[in-house]
Parts: structure tokens; C-alpha cells; sequence
């Protein structure tokens, strides 16, 4: 009898102990596959990162070429002004006409700020003329 409760006691023993190792073995899976999973979202954001950082160069390189062309457009903008500038002062033909009042309708014309799209330009439009479709619309 002491035989028997021997054996069945190293057979729980035996059964408790598969029990364990198989519970281990299902950790250990799910632990790796949670563990690929984050390798795998790890890559997509250094993906997303890296194409972040080329973008921001992109833009910082852009940015750059844009101010060395805005600065060379306003280096020339005052290298003609000053030149206007001199051959008004120094031409008196030039100095006379630059003197001389614009008509009414192009000082009219600059009384208005720019008109810096098209909804600036048709609130500058008296509202007897209204604009033309731009397709003309159909003829018959």
C-alpha cells in the first residue's frame, strides 16, 4: 500500500511538474511574440524617425535657398532704387517727369492697399459692375 501512495504521489509530482513546464513553455511563447511584436513597432518608428529627419533637412535646406533668394532679390531691389535714385538727382529730364503728379486714376489706384487675393480684389469692386464668370459661360 505504502507502494502505491508512493507511486501516486510521484505521479501528482510528476503531473504538477508538467503542468508547470507547460505553463512555462505557453509564458515563454506569448513572451516571445510580444517580444517580436515590439521589435517590429520599434522598426516602424525608426522609420517614421528617419523620414522625419529627412523631411526636416529637406525643409531646412529649402528654407536656406529660399533667404539666399530673398536676400539677393533685396539686394537687387536696392541696388535699382538707389540707381533710380541717383538718375533722378542727377537727370534733369528724369527729375522733372519723376516730379510731375499722377493722374487721378493711377493715384486713385494707390490709395487702396494690394489686393492679396481674389476675394481682397472683389471686395475693392464697386458693386454696380459685378465680376465676369472666367469661363464666359455658355453661348447661345
Amino acid at each position: 500500500m505504502e507502494l502505491i501512495v508512493k507511486s501516486l504521489i510521484s505521479a501528482l509530482a510528476v503531473g504538477a511538474l508538467c503542468l508547470v513546464i507547460v505553463v512555462q513553455r505557453d509564458g515563454l511563447i506569448a513572451a516571445k511574440e510580444r517580444a517580436t511584436l515590439a521589435e517590429q513597432e520599434i522598426d516602424k518608428r525608426d522609420t517614421v524617425i528617419i523620414a522625419l529627419k529627412d523631411a526636416a533637412d529637406r525643409n531646412r535646406k529649402g528654407t536656406a535657398k529660399l533667404q539666399t533668394a530673398r536676400d539677393n532679390i533685396a539686394a537687387s531691389l536696392t541696388e535699382r532704387e538707389n540707381l533710380i535714385e541717383s538718375l533722378v538727382h542727377d537727370n534733369p529730364t528724369i527729375r522733372t517727369w519723376a516730379d510731375t503728379p499722377l493722374p487721378d486714376a493711377v493715384a486713385r489706384l494707390r490709395e487702396h492697399p494690394a489686393a492679396t487675393g481674389a476675394d481682397a480684389y472683389g471686395q475693392r469692386l464697386p458693386s454696380d459692375h459685378p465680376l465676369q464668370s472666367a469661363g464666359g459661360g455658355a453661348q447661345d
